[in-house]
């Protein structure tokens, strides 16, 4: 809730909506629809003991709160989003304005946890993960159905529900709700909630209607078929450095064209499908500019090192996915004849740019896992195959009383120093080589696997945790950062990156996604205990393990550093 009220506190004022949605649509669109809607709330969805709990913090915060009221919309979305009976789930409304200052307002969605808990057992980690609920709100002053196709034609919003409650405006029959996800600024919500008083069931039937119409049969195969065109024009779109031209402020087709020493016309064609796909804005008739998305394929992102990662070697590699289905072995192989870390050892440049793409997700987890694993004073962390190391660092960053070593092969090790310029980290940041196959340092207090596990099979899965379990002493803890399968017995819909990415271990890696309860299984068998799982952002989650009465031969893990280890 802290957070929903700083997001209130920042858009307070006239220019709101355009301070939002000016950054992927055309000034006059947003100015037309700015004059029609007034900026009302932040909301968020929060799980407390009890609703009083909300009222009493919302309090405490100098908020003034209006009586509490049952949900119809989000009540419904819950139940769908879980398969579940929608009168299996309480759901109350809170509105609240600050004393300080009326503008200033938050709405609020409280389920008991212990409802929630009986209802869906995943729901509560799920719901902190994905914030599907947190949307900003402004309240229609015009006519709903003109306000809704401005969001969809002109704004490039796409509609994602609404309903209407009869619990809330009595006095004016009730609210109609419309729901839109678009990109926004950092640190805001991606969903839109444009509310009216009154019923308007004919814009409601439209406005879910075009949100829930499923293509046929036919369309839906060819939009899969048609899946690598979009990847192979963001690739070209990084080769070509178009983005990084765009970052100097909008252009037309012909500057793209001429700065990037490409086709003209090929080009304009290239930036209008870049336009469908959400990478680029046009602006007017003849100019356009990066989005949010676009950004991130500058030189300077990561993301760019990713997007030639996955264009280049692996999208080349999945040319003998069929040979990965037939026979087990990895794609990558067939392709290269040998696997792919092997492959990175014998070329320093293209491992640079693997690793500087795992960067990609690691500086968006990085900094969520210092608030969600508190690190204590004085500890010392192992990251084991940690790459160039930028989680690690990351961790050091949040906590200045914690050291850390970087574990992994000698190349990239290496190259992880030199990268390493921060005088502020160097006391407490050290690198070693090695092979996690057969032992890793000792004296860790925490030791991390950050994306390692789902590289391998589960035999040298067992192999990797046995071997962080003989290096663990007496309270030490496993961090494991993985992606998570649904375990079938959930009932939740996989709509997560999970599944896709299990294709690509597949196809490049020889490894696999897993269940929670399949991780557990091998942490157990490498002589851990699975505690519990955190949530992080990108579908990403932190399992944390601590060693078992005894390790995987029976005997405790000694914590004793290894003589055999290179510091460097």
């Amino acid at each position: 809730m802290k957070i929903a009220i700083g997001q209130a506190q920042q858009l307070v004022g006239r220019d709101s909506l355009v301070h939002v949605a000016g950054e992927f649509a055309n000034e006059e669109d947003v100015h037309e629809l700015a004059s029609e809607a007034a900026f009302n709330h932040v909301a968020t969805l929060v799980f407390p003991d009890s609703v009083d709990d909300v009222r009493s913090f919302l309090a405490e915060s100098g908020f003034d709160t209006s009586a509490t009221v049952a949900s119809t919309v989000v009540r419904n979305r819950l139940a769908r989003r879980y398969g579940v009976p929608e009168e299996s789930l309480e759901v109350s409304i809170i509105l609240a304005s600050s004393r300080s200052d009326a503008q200033v307002g938050v709405e609020v969605f409280a389920v008991p946890r212990s409802c929630a808990e009986r209802a869906a057992p995943g729901m509560v980690a799920d719901e902190r993960a994905h914030d599907w609920e947190s949307h900003l709100a402004w309240v229609l002053t015009g006519d709903p159905e003109r306000a809704r196709r401005i969001c969809t034609e002109k704004m490039a919003m796409v509609p994602d529900g609404g309903g209407y409650n009869p619990h809330q405006d009595v006095e004016s029959g009730g609210r109609s709700v419309l729901y839109f996800r678009a990109p926004v600024r950092e640190g805001l919500p991606a969903r839109f909630e444009l509310t009216c008083a009154g019923h308007y069931p004919d814009v409601l039937a439209a406005h879910i209607r075009s949100g829930a119409e499923a293509p046929g049969a036919p369309t839906k195969l060819l939009s899969i078929l048609a899946g690598h065109w979009a990847a192979r024009a963001v690739h070209v779109a990084v080769e070509i450095g178009l983005c990084d031209v765009l970052g100097q402020g909008p252009l037309t087709a012909g500057d793209v064209a001429q700065q990037t020493d490409c086709d003209p016309a090929a080009v304009d064609r290239l930036l209008r499908y870049l336009t469908h796909l959400g990478v680029v804005r046009r602006l007017g008739e003849n100019k356009y500019s990066n989005t949010p998305l676009g950004a991130l394929l500058r030189a300077d992102s990561p993301f760019s090192d990713l997007t030639r990662m996955y264009g280049g070697e692996f999208y080349d590699a999945w040319r003998e996915f069929a040979s990965a289905v037939r026979t087990g072995h990895t794609a990558f192989s067939h392709k290269y004849g040998v696997e792919h870390f092997d492959y990175f050892a014998e070329r320093p440049t293209t491992a640079r740019t693997f690793d500087r793409s795992m960067q990609a997700v690691t500086n968006l987890v990085a900094d969520e896992l210092s608030r969600t694993f508190p690190f204590p004073a004085g500890a010392m962390v192992v990251d084991i195959g940690g790459g160039n190391g930028t989680l690690l660092r990351a961790i050091l960053r949040e906590n200045p009383e914690v050291s850390g070593i970087l574990f992994d092969r000698e190349h990239v090790s290496c190259n992880a120093v030199a990268e390493h310029e921060d005088a502020s980290y160097r006391s407490r940041f050290s690198s070693v080589a090695g092979d996690f196959f057969a032992e890793v340092p000792g004296s860790g207090d925490i030791y991390l696997l950050s994306r390692v596990l789902h590289d391998w099979n589960d035999e040298d899965c067992v192999r990797i945790l046995a071997a962080c379990r003989r290096a663990c002493g007496a309270g030490a803890e496993l961090l494991v950062l993985e992606r998570l399968l649904p375990d079938a017995e959930t009932g939740a819909p996989d709509i997560s990156l999970t599944a896709p990415w299990d294709m690509q271990m597949l196809a490049i890696t020889g490894g696999r996604e897993r269940t929670r309860s399949e991780y557990g299984t091998l942490l157990t068998k490498a002589g851990f205990r699975l505690d519990e799982v955190r949530p992080l952002p990108v579908d990403m989650n932190v399992l944390v393990a601590v060693p078992a009465a005894a390790g995987p031969d029976g005997q405790p893990g000694s914590g004793v550093p290894s003589p055999g280890f290179r510091a460097r």
